[in-house]
């Protein structure tokens, strides 16, 4: 009796083992599957991260700015939608580099989208990449990123937020596509 009591605690132990073992190393989320490039077939939970890389100039309110600089206005406007916004500015004397280690440590946090107003469109292709891999959905704000990969139509980005009138009216369009996305609907327009 006492020698299957140990066998079976031993078998106990050996399944919980294994099952604690069938979990992932990588440090990156695990990417989840689309059929139409909005990063799920089912939207993604409202509270996610959503990362914003934007140029140095824009931490400067501008004339289109209503006196509110850039990144305080995506802040501001993400966590009003529900969001966690993650706003990174490039560096004024590296941007390429700094948007590059900005786009991995953005996968590396779980963002489920990704806002990218590019120093380098070249320099970031091989981030962009792994942003997609991990089921990151990318947005350029302005120009497209041109893609080297497999992306089929040559750009690196799933969706294109241009330029409008005022920097109220662009991260309206921004925050637009990003609740489209977290519902699992494709963004209209751009």
């Amino acid at each position: 009796m006492r020698r299957t009591l140990v066998s079976a605690a031993l078998a106990v132990i050996a399944v919980v083992v294994m099952t604690g073992c069938t979990g992932t190393t990588s440090a990156a989320p695990t990417p989840v599957q689309s059929t139409d490039l909005t990063s799920s077939d089912g939207g993604f939970d409202q509270h996610a991260v959503v990362g914003v890389l934007l140029l140095s100039a824009a931490a400067t309110p501008g004339p289109t700015s209503g006196g509110v600089a850039l990144p305080d206005r995506f802040r501001s406007d993400l966590t009003t939608a529900g969001f966690r916004p993650d706003v990174r500015v490039a560096s004024a004397t590296d941007p390429a580099t700094s948007q590059v280690r900005d786009v991995r440590a953005l996968v590396q946090r779980g963002a489920k989208a990704l806002f990218v107003e590019a120093a380098d469109p070249d320099a970031l292709t091989g981030a962009v990449q792994t942003a997609h891999d991990a089921g990151v959905v990318v947005i350029a704000l302005g120009d497209p990123l041109p893609s080297s990969g497999t992306g089929g139509d040559g750009l690196a980005t799933d969706y294109r937020v241009q330029g409008t009138d005022s920097d109220a009216a662009m991260v309206g369009k921004a925050v637009a596509v990003v609740e489209s996305l977290q519902r699992g609907k494709k963004p209209a327009g751009d």
